[in-house]
């Protein structure tokens, strides 16, 4: 958010739980590198750990969530 708080889509909770820890540690670690550089990506690995497997499957599945819709009922 613009004030320097993280926001999450609803859709990660039906991501495997791993893949929602890594996205919070890439969250996480934009607070100290707001770009993708290599020390960003190192302190992915210090939060999380080798996050290469979560990240492939976001690579590859991250799309099909966005399949799902929320509609509020009135």
């Amino acid at each position: 958010t613009s004030d320097g708080g993280l926001m999450f889509s609803w859709r990660l909770i039906l991501t495997p739980p791993d893949v929602l820890d890594y996205v919070a540690a890439h969250e996480v670690a934009h607070l100290a590198q707001m770009n993708h550089s290599p020390a960003f990506w190192a302190e992915v690995e210090r939060i999380y750990g080798p996050y290469q497997e979560a990240r492939g499957w976001l690579r590859t599945h991250g799309s099909d969530l966005h399949r799902f819709k929320f509609t509020a009922q009135a």
